[in-house]
């Protein structure tokens, strides 16, 4: 008869705590190298690493959490929050950094504790067969390849991805193609990659992977380019390694090849342009720009109009809105940094109820997205991880959570979620048998 277990952390748990903990440094390290500024020298350097520091506090939840969609989010947002974190310190922009700082901190632990936690399984009576999932799959395919015949009727340019942001306010469509473009390439196609690439069908993912980067010359958007290679690489990420310490790494590897690349290539001619432009892309577009938005929401509303979620359509239409339909046209007047949309910490939280509500905002937010982990509870790591990619990495970090839902696919990719056969290798325990994890 076995001794029971002890409770406390295993040497597993150790292992992963100590992945946390360089995972906290290299976003540190990182947007150091994105700022030039937060160096050794600056007055604000040292109270920044301590405070900094204190944000490991946040490590025994990811440690004591099971795998689920909502440590995929909850370890993106931590990456978000560490940054911010880190940049208020040496930001120039006028607001109470104090109070953003411990904001953000609050916001973050009452997100966390639905989105890690609640994870109970929706029951599988909504569930298709494996036949009748397959079928739906190609035929949901085949809209993707109509869409985007659709979508090049009203223009398109093969351009690089620099002349991408300049050309792209210059096509114009119907609302509604909008809308399906968003749930073909944020939710539909990347989970018929995932789904494919899970049975061995690799023809089929192939195609999916090729029909996201094909609509980039009708959206001119760097995700759909990034998804190409992103998806992929999740799906190898978490197939190679246990799912948490997975969710981990693919955030670590490319930053950390980002900097490396950025630090030992040298500047300057052809081969300079390169290292920069990976940086640019990864290190600072991906992974530091929803930090950075947070800091201009953060300054533009100390001192401008809270929206009080005038942002989301039914509300601008029953109270009006001193802003754009989208917030992010005003803050990019404002700013200049482009069109800046930003996350749900920054939209339905700064920008909506300001600094001393948002850790309300968040954890409503949290509590909506943790029915993406009901209805993902029974899939396999890899596939929940690479359907979710483009969700979680390039829609919930840079765009409102309210805009999420519908105009980039998370409603639907909960829904293929929830109809998805059930397969080995799940999140979650199949009927009667005991998980030991």
């Amino acid at each position: 008869m076995k001794a029971p277990q002890r409770p406390g952390f295993s040497k597993n748990d150790a292992a992963l705590a100590v992945l946390l903990v360089l995972f906290l440094l290299v976003a540190g390290i990182s947007m150091t190298a994105v700022l030039q500024n937060s160096v050794p020298g600056h007055e604000n350097f040292w109270s920044a690493v301590a405070g900094t520091l204190l944000l490991a506090g946040f490590i025994p939840l990811f440690v004591l959490a099971r795998f689920s969609f909502g440590y995929v989010v909850g370890i993106s947002f931590y990456w978000m929050i560490i940054s911010f974190f880190w940049y208020t310190y040496f930001t120039v922009q006028h607001y109470d950094h104090v109070l953003a700082r411990w904001s953000a901190v609050a916001s973050l632990l009452l997100f966390l504790l639905p989105v890690l936690f609640q994870t109970i399984a929706l029951p599988r009576r909504l569930a298709l067969s494996p036949r009748g999932m397959n079928r739906l799959l190609l035929l949901l395919l085949g809209a993707a390849l109509l869409t985007l015949a659709w979508s090049a009727s009203y223009g398109f340019a093969f351009v690089g991805l620099q002349d991408s942001e300049r050309l792209r306010a210059a096509i114009l469509r119907p609302g509604i193609l909008n809308y399906l473009i968003g749930a073909l390439t944020g939710a539909v196609l990347p989970f018929a990659f995932a789904y494919f690439a899970w049975h061995g069908r690799y023809v089929l993912a192939a195609l999916a992977v090729l029909l996201i980067a094909g609509f980039y010359p009708v959206v001119l958007n760097k995700s759909v380019v990034f998804g190409a290679v992103w998806l992929p690489f999740l799906f190898v990420m978490f197939k190679a390694f246990e799912p948490k310490r997975a969710t981990i790494l693919a955030l670590l590897i490319p930053v950390a090849l980002g900097l490396l690349i950025y630090e030992l290539v040298p500047s300057g001619g052809r081969l300079g342009y390169w290292p920069s432009y990976v940086f640019g892309t990864v290190n600072v577009r991906f992974f530091a720009f929803p930090a950075i938005a947070m800091d201009r929401y953060s300054d533009f509303f100390a001192s401008h109009p809270l929206t009080h979620f005038c942002q989301i359509g039914i509300v601008r239409a029953i109270y009006g809105c001193p802003y754009p339909f989208q917030l992010g046209v005003a803050m990019a007047e404002a700013y200049h940094l482009g069109n800046l949309n930003a996350s749900l910490f920054a939209t339905e939280g700064i920008a909506s109820v300001g600094p001393l509500w948002a850790p309300i905002s968040a954890l409503v937010c949290g509590l909506m997205l943790s029915v993406g982990n009901s209805a993902s509870a029974r899939l396999p790591p890899p596939l929940l991880a690479a359907s979710a990619g483009l969700a979680v990495q390039q829609a919930l970090l840079n765009v409102p959570l309210s805009a999420n839902l519908l105009s980039n696919g998370a409603l639907v990719l909960w829904l293929l979620w929830a109809v998805t056969p059930e397969m080995a290798g799940s999140t979650a325990p199949l009927p009667g048998i005991v998980s030991k994890t």
